[in-house]
């Protein structure tokens, strides 16, 4: 496979606004569980983030830190526990009440169980479009994610992300053709941001996802002159959704993702 980006062309870019649900509507229910997912879903949405983690035993948990503390009831990370150990955790009652927060979830979510990216696969097959972040660390990580989504025959649903690890998603490609990668350059934004997005370009990455904060019409302008889509991420509130839309971005993730769905009807319907 070729990484250069020679054959891409703002053309091929995807207009439709991107409405991604968060680790699913993480907003209104535990994160990374298929209760959030299926809440997105519900709420129109047909594309989720997600992250993951590799257990004991090689199965690829849904998991956004690396350690269990602080959204189930076990501790240490997934590695340290089989599918079947990982599977007695209560995911469901993690949220602490609180005035400040933004979290309110619709219902009691006491006993909600971890699930595997075959789980969350098998549930909406090619319904969704899937961002898969490689999140954990240890070797064979791309490995794994690709094989699942080559089993599930999902080449044409799944972008694999990560933050900076640019040869991992690199890596993840060349083992499945036809597999498509977002970035998120932060450490390169920081020095150069022209130059980030010129070398995730040249890389053949087909997505940047860039931190609101750090979002602007020129940052956006020329990633897709390049053939890149651009979407924000750590969107907090729905002045963030208007400024995402503003800039001229392809799309966001948010744990909210009814916050931006009157856009998406929008564009759809246009």
């Amino acid at each position: 496979m070729t990484h250069g980006n020679s054959a891409k062309s703002p053309k091929t870019l995807d207009k439709r606004f991107r409405n991604i649900a968060h680790r699913g509507a993480s907003g209104y229910a535990p994160e990374n569980t298929m209760a959030a997912f299926r809440l997105a879903v519900e709420m129109g949405c047909t594309e989720v983030e997600t992250d993951t983690h590799l257990s004991a035993d090689g199965e690829l948990v849904l998991l956004h830190d690396a350690t269990l503390d602080r959204t189930t009831d076990g501790t240490g990370t997934p590695s340290d526990y089989t599918l079947d150990e990982l599977k007695q955790l209560d995911a469901g009652s993690w949220l602490t009440p609180d005035p400040g927060s933004p979290f309110r979830w619709r219902r009691d979510y006491h006993g909600e169980r971890l699930i595997t990216l075959s789980e969350l696969f098998a549930e909406f097959g090619d319904r969704l479009t899937y961002h898969v972040e490689l999140k954990d660390r240890a070797e064979g990580i791309a490995e794994a994610v690709v094989d699942a989504v080559r089993h599930f025959g999902l080449k044409e649903s799944v972008f694999v992300t990560d933050f900076d690890r640019s040869d991992l998603l690199r890596r993840a490609v060349s083992l499945l053709s036809g597999l498509r990668s977002a970035l998120a350059p932060r450490q390169a934004l920081l020095a150069d941001s022209v130059a980030a997005i010129e070398q995730a370009a040249t890389a053949g990455h087909d997505m940047l996802f860039i931190a609101i904060d750090d979002l602007s019409e020129q940052i956006v302008a020329h990633g897709q002159r390049l053939g890149m889509e651009i979407r924000a991420y750590g969107v907090r509130c729905k002045q963030d959704v208007r400024r995402a839309q503003a800039v001229g971005a392809d799309g966001m993730t948010c744990n909210w993702p009814d916050w931006c769905s009157d856009r998406v009807d929008a564009d759809s319907s246009a």
